[in-house]
């Protein structure tokens, strides 16, 4: 499955009268392109014709009915994205019909569309005996939007005296009326229907309107662009999403389900955050940017080291933290991200000759030095200066920091050929081994961990001084910047970094080789295909499956716990036998009846419960056990939580539950249920980091765009 999480393909557009009409210019941003709606010409996409998924893969276009409002797009990032990538996965051309939304329903019974999207469980209509939902995959709730200069509003008191702006036709207008009229004073605005979402939010910062009701489903992709903007008081309670196919398309429902089971889950791995080191202990978890690479970040058999991340992994260790990590294809791609609030530390081996002052960026104290080497062949005469380039055919991966450097040099009269490598590091050392060029540049560092003279490359000379390493927050995170410096001061040099150190950069060889670690991404275990054939078979992502394998056993067959359980997926007894497993040393035995029974915990949990919340419902119960998890459920409604969602909620009664009390004088644990909130906070950080690690590898196979420049900051 192609997916990148970051980068949204263009749907086709047409009109709910035929694809000849003049389709929306910028419905969503994604005008239709005259090639596609040339390709589609004689394809009918808008007459009453079959919506089974038979039907759909035939004419190999699925047709998605939408609400068309004005200049407003009514279906959010995330969910266009999950559309293409069902679409790719199944290579179909998506086809945009609009329709007005008291006609949403009649148009799909019709046959005038597929699937029904952008809408909640409750689509208001007399025809609703005729649709079936799919599992909800988001919940969506209106929320008041402000400056982040204005006083926060906690509370609907806080809203005397306020101008709220809203849309008329949004399900929180009637209930804002109301408020209006009764004793807080609050003035209603109306949001004219042909203002965008965009003009919306630039209207707040600008002050033109004093607050806002927005829906929280379209903030993250919004909040990118508008740091200046908060979302606080919830107006309304959650709405389910979900989509809405025929009754009697049986099938589509079930592949729809099965797809939104196995996919969603990870689009959640990246949310958006910009706040400072205090928030980030609230959340617990610190999350590191960087990219694929043997001094960075890999994993070898399912687990996951690179100095880099073991580094940042003793910071964490520090503040009780966990360690995300979003993997970036580049290093422009990584200050991207830290803008974007999808991390919060750039970690990349940035040396101070490539970084340049931002006033959005703040850089660590040094962590670590290294000077930029020289590679050439080992067969070819040795060379000991620069003026020793002179008629070389140097190259340099597109993201080399030493980019700069060297066109300094070039620039001071030394007649070499600089040639940008559209590859990295690993591609352009082989291409000098092969003699396509003649010298490369690297940091020194790195050539332990790629071992050059296996390929038959060797050292020229330096070509300056140490570097210093540093790391990049955003400038406004003052206290992570701060804490991190403190860090570094106490750590540099001493000895849990030295042993870091010399484990990855100061010994004379490691076993493998840059292009073996990196190759051994994708392949995150042992089983990977057994994996891969029982994860598709019950509807789950492998990587997820993998995760909990590690967790259970570290792919150990022969693994026993404490309480019994036994192999690869750690099953005891009963549910060995329940599962209709005799041997549990058998791994794709084993494998199939673990996942079988992951299956039917997911399967016994609300199908209106969030596609996400009843996949960590479900691995928490493969180690608490389902009982103990209702239990956990009914305690979170008690407590005042959301008994439907896990982090923060279902996991905090879960925590009580494992505190001891007294009874009748004796002390009583009534579960070791912290373990299962460890568990699967664990399960969920190496699931993210695992899907990360192989869809960067995807993305490095696939070739590069030479239109992509050298990104120096």
């Amino acid at each position: 499955m192609k997916i990148a999480l970051l980068a949204f393909l263009s749907p086709i557009l047409v009109s709910a009268e035929g694809i000849n009409k003049q389709p929306e210019k910028n419905f969503c941003n994604t005008p239709l392109s005259n090639e596609i709606n040339q390709n589609l010409k004689n394809i009918n996409i808008s007459g009453n014709i079959e919506n089974g998924m038979e039907a759909i893969l035939d004419r190999r276009v699925l047709r998605v009915l939408v609400e068309k409002k004005s200049s407003r797009c009514v279906v959010s990032k995330i969910e266009k994205q999950l559309l293409e990538e069902f679409a790719d996965e199944y290579n179909l051309k998506l086809a945009w019909v609009f329709s007005d939304s008291k006609d949403l329903v009649i148009d799909l019974v019709r046959g005038k569309g597929d699937v029904i999207v952008g809408q909640s469980r409750n689509i208001s209509t007399d025809h609703n005996d005729h649709l079936q939902y799919t599992h909800t995959w988001a919940n969506s709730e209106f929320k008041i939007v402000q400056r982040n200069d204005t006083s926060r509003i906690r509370r609907v008191s806080d809203l005397a005296g306020r101008h709220v702006a809203a849309y008329k036709a949004s399900p929180v207008w009637e209930y804002l009326t109301e408020l209006s009229k009764n004793e807080i004073g609050m003035t209603l605005q109306e949001i004219p229907d042909y203002i965008s979402h965009k003009k919306t939010m630039e209207r707040v910062k600008s002050g033109q309107y004093d607050l806002i009701a927005f829906d929280s489903i379209f903030l993250d992709e919004q909040r990118t662009l508008n740091y200046e903007l908060q979302a606080s008081l919830s107006l309304t309670n959650n709405r389910s999403m979900a989509w809405a196919v025929s009754r009697n398309s049986k099938d589509l429902h079930k592949i729809l389900n099965q797809y939104l089971d196995k996919q969603h889950l990870l689009h959640g791995s990246t949310s958006i955050h910009y706040d400072d080191l205090p928030s980030i202990k609230q959340r617990g978890v610190i999350r590191i940017i960087t990219d694929a690479n043997p001094s960075h970040y890999y994993q070898s058999n399912g687990k996951l080291i690179g100095f880099e991340y073991e580094l940042l992994r003793e910071y964490a260790k520090e503040n009780q933290l966990r360690v995300d990590v979003v993997v970036a294809n580049s290093r422009k791609e990584m200050f991207e991200l830290l803008f974007k609030g999808r991390g919060d530390i750039v970690a990349a081996s940035l040396p101070s000759i490539s970084l340049s002052h931002n006033s959005l960026i703040k850089y660590t104290k040094p962590y670590d030095y290294a000077s930029p080497v020289i590679i050439g062949r080992s067969k070819d005469q040795q060379i000991i200066d620069t003026r020793d380039l002179v008629g070389k055919r140097i190259s340099l991966s597109r993201d080399n920091p030493y980019w700069e450097h060297m066109t300094r040099l070039k620039n001071q009269g030394y007649d070499f050929e600089l040639i940008e490598e559209d590859s990295d590091i690993a591609t352009v050392l082989l291409k000098v081994a092969f003699g396509v060029y003649d010298l490369t540049v690297m940091g020194g560092h790195q050539i332990r961990s790629n071992r050059i003279e296996a390929m038959g490359l060797k050292t020229e000379f330096i070509l300056s001084e140490p570097l210093a390493h540093r790391w990049a927050v955003r400038a406004k995170n003052n206290k992570l910047h701060n804490d991190l410096n403190m860090f570094i001061k106490n750590e540099y040099r001493g000895v849990k970094y030295n042993v870091l150190h010399a484990k990855y950069f100061d010994q004379p060889y490691l076993k493998e080789s840059y292009n073996d670690k990196i190759n051994r991404a994708n392949l995150l275990s042992p089983y990977q295909d057994e994996t891969k054939f029982y994860a598709e078979k019950y509807g789950f992502d492998w990587r997820l499956i993998t995760a909990l394998m590690f967790q259970e056993s570290r792919f150990n067959p022969n693994a026993n716990s404490y309480a019994g359980a036994k192999g690869v997926m750690q099953l005891t007894k009963t549910t060995a036998k329940l599962m209709g497993l005799r041997d549990t040393r058998n791994v794709e035995k084993s494998i199939d009846a673990g996942v079988r029974y992951l299956s039917q915990l997911r399967n016994r949990f609300d199908k209106t419960i969030l596609i996400n919340d009843r996949m960590w419902f479900a691995v928490a119960s493969y180690n608490s056990g389902y009982t103990r998890l209702k239990r956990a459920q009914a305690l979170a409604e008690e407590m005042g939580l959301d008994k439907n969602k896990w982090f923060q909620n279902v996991e905090l009664a879960m925590l009580l539950m494992a505190k001891p009390y007294k009874k009748n004088g004796k002390k009583i644990r009534d579960c070791r249920c912290g373990q299962t909130v460890v568990y699967v906070r664990e399960i969920r950080t190496r699931y993210f980091n695992y899907i990360r690690l192989t869809e960067t590898q995807q993305l490095a196979m696939r070739p590069m765009s030479r239109k992509t420049k050298q990104f120096i900051n």
